[in-house]
């Protein structure tokens, strides 16, 4: 079955949604009012569903709206990375493989190992994509990313994984946090703390699951920051506490603000997995980054 809505209009969604009003979407799109208001009036007679309602100071979307506008942003960062691989396979590129990277991976193994591939393959070409951090596996599973790199206790089921490196979930506080004197400290201690997370939402094999949970308690106060620099950013300044992988933390401990304290006397470990569809054939551009990635990143 055909599509009722062109790339234009699926745009238009987004610069409304984003601006908030017809008049600011249309100049951001270099359109009068008046063309932008027949583009929607269009839109929304083709569907045959209202796709903004007025707020007090904003147009937003409906029900319909909201998903339309899931769908027609997916479908736009889609065609801006086709028309990306394009622009590189004009050139001496032949294959692009895309990675996606777990928001607690950073990217400081990231050039040494692009460097390696590149000396293996110039013509296949990497891309990382930022924007798949929080769900790399979902990126993955939907076809956004062909390689992601993901950590936990466990391998993911319904992939291919291959065990990467140990590492261990560190505490990362200032270095003149009472704390960072400890040479471990209990749930209670960190609860105790206000806490910087990527957000609200315990993620498997991870500090809720290792250390928190067992423990029965929870952080009174969670600031969610999204990414590594704004947490360690906040935590730099004495706004909290937070939880990462040791491999993470390696270069932000040397500049010698951070510490970084074990967790229980034990420790608390969990694994770094570098993942692709099942089914991928052993010839193809991303097994051979996966092999690469494993020789250049690969440790005990």
């Amino acid at each position: 079955m055909p599509t009722r809505l062109s790339v234009r209009q699926m745009q238009m969604m987004v610069a409304i949604a984003d601006s908030g009003s017809v008049s600011d979407a249309a100049v951001q799109l270099g359109l009068t009012q008046s063309a932008l208001s027949h583009r929607l009036k269009e839109a929304e007679r083709l569907l045959g569903a209202p796709l903004f309602t007025r707020g007090q100071r904003r147009l937003n979307p409906t029900s319909a709206g909201k998903r339309l506008l899931h769908a027609a942003r997916g479908v736009l960062a889609e065609l801006e990375r086709a028309e990306q691989d394009i622009q590189r396979l004009s050139g001496d590129i032949e294959r692009i493989v895309r990675l996606g990277v777990e928001a607690c991976g950073g990217y400081h193994w990231l050039p040494e190992s692009l460097a390696a591939f590149a000396a293996e393959d110039s013509k296949i070409g990497v891309e990382v994509v930022p924007d798949v951090s929080r769900e790399p596996l979902r990126a993955l599973r939907q076809g956004h990313v062909d390689l992601a790199l993901v950590a936990g206790s466990h391998p993911p089921t319904g992939f291919e994984a291959m065990a990467l490196r140990r590492d261990e979930l560190r505490l990362v506080v200032p270095c003149h946090h009472a704390l960072a004197r400890h040479d471990w400290v209990s749930a209670e201690d960190v609860a105790a703390e206000p806490y910087v997370a990527y957000h609200t939402t315990p993620e498997k094999g991870r500090e809720y699951e290792q250390l928190f949970s067992p423990a029965g308690i929870l952080p009174t106060r969670v600031i969610s920051a999204g990414v590594t620099e704004a947490v360690l950013a906040l935590v730099r300044c004495g706004q909290g506490v937070s939880i990462l992988p040791a491999w993470t933390l390696t270069p932000y401990l040397a500049a010698g603000e951070l510490a970084s304290v074990a967790l229980t006397e034990r420790g608390l470990y969990l694994y770094w997995y570098l993942v692709i569809r099942q089914g991928e054939p052993e010839d193809s551009a991303t097994r051979q980054l996966l092999r690469t990635l494993h020789a250049t990143l690969g440790a005990t």
